[in-house]
């Protein structure tokens, strides 16, 4: 990420969301109409990548999730709560505008999301990052899509192949690793 970028919570007053596009009508849709609503009913909280003059480069959007331990490979069992489910963290979306794909923002946006939920884990208990990869009816970018949140280490689980996850555990040492 530049030094000159900022990632900062969703302002609708500040962020010019109409501007704004990923290419995926889906992920659009939920960011120009839906995360300030979300956001504002204390559903969930965004935030936005900006470039020093305000155009905004990304976003992402996380909440409070819980994940049945029955839906987690077997390793979980020994470490489950008494009441069956992991408490989690869920990134609900992670878009980048369409002129700047491939340029590094998703991972640093991916990067800042890991960072920000590790902090909330030092105040409250949370096992497991959740995510959906998004199907947008191209297998290719599916795969793509798939591919990239694997090499940081989610895993799908072993009942919806779409649903991935990433060991709070794993989060910290990868935070360790980048300093």
């Amino acid at each position: 990420m530049s030094a000159q970028n900022v990632i900062e919570p969703l302002d609708p007053e500040k962020h010019d969301r109409a501007a704004f596009s990923c290419g995926i009508a889906q992920v659009d849709n939920f960011f120009r109409n839906t995360a300030n609503k979300l956001a504002k009913a204390d559903n969930l909280r965004a935030w936005v990548m900006t470039d020093p003059d305000g155009s905004i480069i990304g976003f992402y959007a996380m909440n409070a999730h819980a994940v049945d331990y029955t839906d987690l490979p077997k390793r979980f069992d020994r470490t489950r709560p008494g009441h069956g489910s992991i408490p989690a963290a869920y990134i609900s979306m992670i878009g980048v505008h369409k002129d700047l794909q491939g340029k590094g923002y998703g991972s640093d946006l991916l990067a800042d999301c890991l960072k920000r939920i590790a902090c909330v884990a030092d105040q409250i208990g949370i096992a497991v990052v959740m995510l959906d990869v998004l199907d947008c009816g191209e297998p290719a970018l599916v795969d793509r899509r798939q591919r990239a949140y694997a090499a940081y280490g989610f895993e799908p689980l072993p009942s919806q192949p779409l649903r991935m996850f990433l060991p709070l555990a794993t989060v910290r040492r990868l935070l360790d690793q980048a300093g």
